[in-house]
């Protein structure tokens, strides 16, 4: 009976340390600064930004600004050349993407407000799919469940 506990209580920890790791996040773009243009950042913030961090699909990114600034979602070649795209989220003080689970790969983001874009207020991250750790949480409670009951019986 004392085996079976131990284990039960192993079985719940290992599964809400899995739960953790596998939890959506909601990154605010550039932390404090926010989304911003010259003077506040310098080309390359963002990307400095964005380096220690690992986006997974279920997460959303939070871009919040004050004054005139918008954000538009493009292609690798427009955020290169900062191309000045109609596809744009304009008003209002944020906007957020939240990325599906299965999302996999390069997600490119700028302003295209005056010259913000060229300045540095553009955005590229990785996305990796969470729906491989959704597997190894399956997995790995199956394995656990299957341990404990051989101890129980």
């Amino acid at each position: 009976m004392g085996r079976g506990v131990v284990l039960a209580g192993f079985l719940v920890v290992a599964m809400l340390a899995c739960l953790r790791g596998a939890a959506a996040t909601e990154y605010v773009v550039g932390d404090s600064r926010g989304w911003t243009a010259s003077p506040n950042i310098t080309v390359g913030y963002y990307d400095e930004w964005a380096a220690n961090k690992t986006f997974r699909g279920g997460d959303t990114l939070k871009f919040v600004w004050n004054g005139t600034h918008n954000v538009a979602i493009v292609s690798k070649e427009d955020y290169d050349n900062c191309t000045k795209v109609i596809s744009v989220f304009y008003g209002g003080e944020a906007f957020s993407v939240t990325f599906p689970t299965d999302a996999n790969g390069p997600s490119y983001f700028i302003s295209t407000v005056d010259s913000d874009c060229e300045n540095g207020q553009k955005l590229a991250i990785n996305v990796v799919s969470s729906a491989a750790s959704i597997t190894a949480l399956s997995v790995l409670v199956l394995v656990l469940s299957s341990i404990m009951a051989m101890f129980m019986n």
